[in-house]
């Protein structure tokens, strides 16, 4: 493997796509008069790493760790039954049982555990809008939902607790990759909960909210405001989120240290041990960081469309060597979704592969790497999403 193809692609595309991000921020920031951002794990880490670089203000930056999961399991409690403990999973087009287990707070191998048990598969996918009406989820939550409430009252108290402690409690800023506004919403239900000020705004690099939200959001892709370039980022989100997370697991949850002070919890890191694929994230993190140091000391001005134009087109125009560089990328969310396809097109079953595409966080990516002929896979991705 040639790292030197990760660095440059780091330097080439994610670098350049990062220092607008962190330029537009700065900016939003010092016009809003906002002195304190939390950057979440764990999309924040480039960006506070970027941040920090080209900080040249007395904002104050600070790394946190929240995720959907550690901020929707305390919420969980809340709801009185089954339909109404859905409220907070996020709309996807299909619902792994595997992945509504997770959401209910169950680690893999309690995932494992439960489906030997009920002699059930975690792959089974049911449709976001019939999950309400689905036996086998109804009865999964019924079955557990005393576990259920007993984790989110635990989380919630610990939540309560590691917000105090990071400073979370004057006006401040979140930054996150966005998307749906996810967790912006879990943090304002959270606060509500407990009557405290709900003062923060959101800032990502794209951000379409799927619930109402009572603070304010800014997308630098896309946002309310201009929400015309969203498809053009959905279509490789997995690759972005990768570009920006460090070497870490998702948040779990929290748990108290031995020195009373809460800690999070964090779930295994997927790439754990692969030393292969540690390599190229460190390369393509470099040459990204590289690109950012250089271009902050020259003080070139540089547009927007320029900045972003080289991640833009390797995401929505992949050439089949682009696909390659993530061919054994992966995202765990209940089950395991790979970025480009895996097997060659005629191994595939037509239900497997429209699952597997389905599934897969580069779509654009994953059709250029099964069919590999010249074709505008965006405006297919495009007619696919009508």
């Amino acid at each position: 493997m040639d790292l030197k193809q990760y660095y440059s692609f780091g330097q080439r595309c994610f670098g350049p796509f990062l220092y607008g991000f962190v330029r537009w921020l700065k900016k939003e920031l010092k016009n809003r008069g906002i002195q304190k951002v939390f950057f979440f794990s764990r999309d924040g880490y480039m960006m506070q790493k970027a941040f920090d670089i080209m900080n040249d203000t007395d904002i104050v930056t600070q790394y946190v760790y929240f995720s959907r999961k550690c901020l929707r399991q305390p919420l969980l409690h809340t709801c009185a039954g089954f339909e109404e403990s859905l409220r907070y999973l996020s709309k996807e087009r299909y619902i792994s049982i595997g992945k509504l287990l997770e959401y209910y707070g169950f680690d893999g191998k309690e995932r494992e555990q439960l489906a030997q048990d009920g002699e059930f598969s975690l792959e089974t996918a049911i449709l976001y809008d019939e999950v309400k009406k689905d036996s086998l989820a109804q009865r999964l939550y019924e079955e557990n939902k005393d576990e259920i409430n007993k984790r989110s009252h635990e989380q919630d108290e610990l939540l309560l607790e590691y917000t105090n402690q990071v400073g979370m409690r004057e006006r401040y800023a979140i930054v996150d990759i966005g998307w749906h506004g996810n967790m912006q919403y879990y943090l304002e239900q959270f606060m509500k909960n407990h009557d405290l000020a709900v003062d923060f705004e959101g800032f990502y690099i794209g951000i379409l909210p799927a619930a109402a939200l009572a603070t304010q959001v800014h997308g630098y892709m896309y946002d309310p405001v201009n929400p015309k370039p969203y498809k053009k980022m959905l279509c490789f989100f997995g690759v972005s989120e990768k570009l920006l997370q460090g070497f870490e697991g998702s948040t779990a949850g929290y748990a108290r240290g031995a020195d009373g002070r809460i800690a999070p919890k964090l779930a295994a890191y997927e790439y754990e041990g692969d030393e292969q694929v540690i390599s190229v994230i460190e390369a393509w993190q470099s040459g990204a960081l590289a690109y950012i140091n250089e271009t902050s000391k020259n003080g070139e001005e540089i547009s927007d469309e320029e900045l972003t134009k080289p991640l833009m087109k390797f995401g929505m125009k992949p050439k089949l060597k682009d696909t390659q560089l993530f061919s054994f990328f992966y995202n765990i969310d209940g089950t395991k979704a790979y970025y480009t396809a895996q097997k060659p097109l005629f191994r595939y079953r037509m239900k497997e592969f429209k699952r597997a595409l389905a599934d897969s966080p580069w779509k654009t990516g994953f059709m250029k790497s099964v069919f590999k002929l010249p074709l505008p896979y965006y405006m297919v991705y495009k007619m696919i999403k009508r």
